[in-house]
């Protein structure tokens, strides 16, 4: 009895011993959940606000100034996303190596050459008075949420280290967040165009790039669809557009006669760059795996370029009488979601009644709707940046040694602080003053360039210029938008916001609608506005367009607009190469979406344009196909007897169980990647980079005229090339699926919405990731989804009909797992299920009051 008696007690002990940590664990985790309901006193406060969250924990936030609208923004951004918040200021401050340790040392030295946190605080200090106040009052909320926690945030117990109290620049280092994950990737595209144009041979075109460059990254395709005025001008673009143009001659690309000569076009070695070393300790070494697992590090390049679809629909041919306007920005999907859901109320005598999505680490709503207008944007691709090539023998910190003379250098240091290892000396260079190697001409090579990237072995180096790096180009002026009555007036503001420039889609309650640019262009076209600009545009020469006779606008990364002159002030100096324009597949749909509506159109109806993911772009290369496997190529092939069975069956639609469209896609992609690995091939230049976004042109161009010179030499024809290229996609597609029939689109790309903790604790990825779900959709249609890439979000809306909108998230409000928000409206998204923009009744309210004797800022 005694051993029976003590070995109850072992196993209680026992058990005692696994569940108490466990226990603790789950304490010290609850403890990190806002608090929801009651009344806090905070120091800085004019009077009292309230925060309400509805059943899907949607903030309502009520104030009675536009400060402590700001202070209760920050409280609530902090309580619910400080972790996401902490890792958008460090992206692009380069500060994510003293989280994550030696192996994000490299993605810091790429944006530390930039000095964007230097750049902040030149930012703040242009701001005007009512906006550093406005920062101020978000920076004193985020700090008073983050303290008013019982714990710190979950992750950095995870990662054992203590969050950062926020800094005012922190706002706008979030800001350049954005700029770094919609622009940066450019860099790659530049530094393809500008060493294909030195491979290409032939004649050299009036915009002084080579012409079969031109070829390579057409300015028009026959997928444009660019805004127009009234059904006479889309009828003539259509049919301007839909003539292929020439193919270059064998003297300027000859694919069949490859250069024997290699040249690397792939990632150079930046400056400082230095090798991890060393033993780490296990907390340094679960902070890298955590690195290696997580999802922060951005995208850069053009086969995952980020996109967004937004239009809006006159009022004329509402059922409201006021503008509609909707959006769905795509971006990466994570967990929590890039965006974060308000309404935000200002009462008094400059009311307020904002509602749509915020980004956190800022204090003002950046799409929706403030009851007179609605907002919305995308990103437009153009000529914000570049890089060009100096031929250099010897770089110190004062000068660079060219065969044309010394390149003076300013050099600062920047030290990279590293979790479990020794910080990093990383020198940042830029030219300091005109010399005969660096002509004051030169678009990018000039006084301010950036040393970006040290090629050795080429004894070459790359500058860079981006207008991200102007003081200037980088504001608050967003806020202005708030109190717009017009859109005619938002359009006003477009050219003084300082954003990333985004195509802007803007509507109103009297059903005026509109599209500009936003963001800060100079008013030089060429290169040289990259190195001096002479000063920014105005409303009078940024793009526009405003109440088209057509009623309709639409945006979806491609070419927006036939106005040479708004081609000009986004392209700049590579306007005639499309100016990285995304292929206008996506923006065709919408356009003809949109032109199907005739009357009474209400917000469901563009959820249905939003969800649209018929394949139009794929059905010629399935007519190919079909006219490819005729009876010679299928006989004595039942392989290619059953693929061709399984397309001539499709249902033109990217479904979760479409097996054709699968197939075909497989195919064009497969032709896309091996001829353009074909083409570089025959320049000599080796490069994994995949091809410009318009190069669905050249290549349709390329399999439908089929010129033997634009062929590689192992192929005798192209009928052999095709055949050969779809027995190796029958081949990759049984080996994936076992055979053709069991290759489905939704199992091959479902929809994993991750934490970017997750994969690094593999037994925590089903407590912190969403479902894994097959969803319908994929690039080139409307409903862009392809696994962690889709809409960040999806809403429509009438101002001054803001409950008829809707707005659905990829994920929940909060970024805790315990709390019930985590997932909430997840399931919506998915499904393509409209919620209500408005939120619902107030479950929880917590007030805020104003701390006795307290000095208010």
């Amino acid at each position: 009895m005694r051993k029976v008696r003590w070995g109850r007690i072992a196993l209680v002990a026992a058990g005692v011993l696994v569940l108490a940590p466990l226990a603790l664990a789950y304490l010290v985790l609850r403890a990190s959940l806002p608090q929801l309901e009651g009344v806090i006193e905070e120091p800085g406060l004019k009077a009292p606000v309230s925060i309400e969250r509805d059943a899907l924990g949607i903030v309502t936030v009520t104030a009675a100034s536009r400060a402590d609208l700001a202070f209760a923004t920050g409280f609530a951004h902090a309580q619910d996303r400080f972790f996401q918040m902490d890792l958008q200021r460090r992206l692009p401050a380069g500060e994510l190596a003293e989280l994550f340790g030696t192996l994000a040392a490299d993605q810091d030295r790429k944006a530390r050459i930039f000095r964007f946190r230097a750049l902040a605080r030149a930012v703040a200090a242009q701001a005007t008075p009512e906006q550093r106040a406005l920062v101020g009052a978000y920076t004193r909320g985020v700090n008073a949420g983050l303290a008013r926690l019982g714990s710190r945030p979950w992750e950095y117990w995870l990662l054992r280290a203590a969050p950062r109290p926020w800094r005012e620049e922190d706002t706008t280092l979030v800001a350049y967040s954005m700029w770094w994950d919609l622009q940066y990737g450019d860099f790659r595209t530049a530094r393809m165009r500008r060493t294909l144009d030195a491979s290409l041979g032939g004649a050299t075109c009036a915009s002084g790039w080579k012409c079969a460059l031109e070829f390579l990254y057409p300015a028009h395709t026959q997928w444009d669809s660019p805004n127009v005025n009234d059904e006479a001008a889309l009828a003539a673009g259509d049919a301007r557009d839909g003539v292929l143009g020439p193919v270059p001659g064998a003297d300027a690309l000859d694919l069949r006669h490859p250069r024997s000569q290699s040249i690397t076009a792939g990632a150079a070695v930046p400056r400082g760059h230095q090798a991890a070393t060393g033993m780490v300790s296990v907390q340094e070494a679960l902070a890298q795996l955590l690195w290696r697992a997580s999802a922060i590090e951005p995208r850069e390049s053009a086969d995952t370029a980020i996109g967004s679809n937004s239009f809006a629909v006159a009022g004329r041919l509402t059922a409201s009488g006021a503008a509609l306007v909707a959006s769905d920005m795509h971006l990466g999907l994570r967990v929590p979601s890039t965006w974060y859901r308000m309404r935000l109320r200002l009462e008094g005598a400059d009311a307020l009644d904002l509602n749509g999505v915020t980004l956190p680490g800022t204090p003002l709503l950046v799409a929706g709707s403030n009851g007179r207008v609605a907002w919305a944007f995308t990103n437009s691709y153009g000529q914000w940046l570049d890089l060009e090539p100096l031929s250099c023998t010897r770089i110190s910190d004062t000068r660079l040694e060219t065969p044309q003379g010394a390149v003076p250098l300013t050099t600062i240091i920047e030290t990279i602080g590293v979790r479990g290892g020794s910080a990093v000396r990383l020198p940042v260079s830029s030219v300091a003053a005109a010399s005969p190697a660096t002509p004051p001409s030169s678009g990018v090579i000039g006084p301010g360039a950036v040393l970006f990237e040290v090629e050795p072995r080429e004894n070459r180096c790359w500058l860079a210029r981006w207008l991200a790096q102007l003081p200037a180009a980088a504001n608050l002026n967003l806020q202005r938008v708030e109190h717009a009555a017009s859109a005619q007036e938002v359009l006003e503001l477009a050219p003084q916001l300082g954003i990333p420039h985004q195509n802007m889609v803007v509507g109103d309650a009297a059903g005026h609608i509109g599209w500009t640019i936003a963001g800060r262009i100079p008013v030089d076209a060429g290169a040289a506005r990259l190195s001096a600009p002479s000063g920014w545009r105005g409303s009078d020469t940024q793009p526009r367009i405003y109440d088209p006779l057509i009623g309709r606008l639409w945006t979806a990364n491609a070419r927006a607009t036939d106005d040479e002159a708004s081609l000009d002030a986004i392209g700049g100096g590579v306007a005639s190469l499309g100016a990285g324009y995304d292929l206008g597949a996506r923006a065709r749909q919408i356009r003809d979406g949109l032109l199907a509506l005739h009357g009474a159109v209400q917000p469901l109806d563009m959820l249905h344009v939003q969800l649209d993911d018929r394949a139009l772009f794929l059905a010629r290369w399935r007519q190919l196909l079909m006219e490819l496997l005729d009876a010679p190529a299928l006989q004595g092939a039942p392989a290619r007897a059953q693929f061709r069975g399984l397309i001539d069956a499709w249902d033109a639609r990217a479904a979760v169980d479409s097996n054709g469209y699968y197939l075909v896609r497989e195919f064009h992609a497969r032709v896309t990647h091996d001829l353009w690995q074909m083409v570089l091939h025959s320049l000599g230049i080796e490069s994994a980079a995949s091809p410009p976004m318009q190069f669905e042109e050249p290549l349709w161009r390329m399999v439908s005229r089929q010129p033997m010179h634009l062929l590689g030499p192992q192929y005798a024809s192209w009928r052999a090339f095709l055949l050969t290229e779809l027995d190796a996609t029958v081949g990759e597609l049984q080996r994936r699926c076992g055979e053709l029939a069991r290759c489905r689109w939704g199992a091959h790309n479902p929809v994993r919405v991750r934490h970017p903790l997750s994969a690094a604790v593999p037994v925590l990825a089903s407590f912190l990731d969403m479902p894994t779900l097959e969803l319908p959709g994929d690039h080139d249609m409307p409903r862009v989804q392809d696994g962690a890439v889709g809409a960040s979000e999806r809403f429509s809306v009438s101002p001054g009909h803001e409950a008829q909108g809707y707005l659905h998230l990829p994920g929940g409000q909060s970024g805790h797992p315990l709390s019930p928000y985590y997932r909430a409206g997840f399931l919506a998204w998915a499904r393509g299920e409209p919620l209500p923009l408005l939120p619902g009744p107030a479950q929880h309210r917590l007030e805020v009051r104003p701390a006795p004797g307290q000095p208010v800022h």
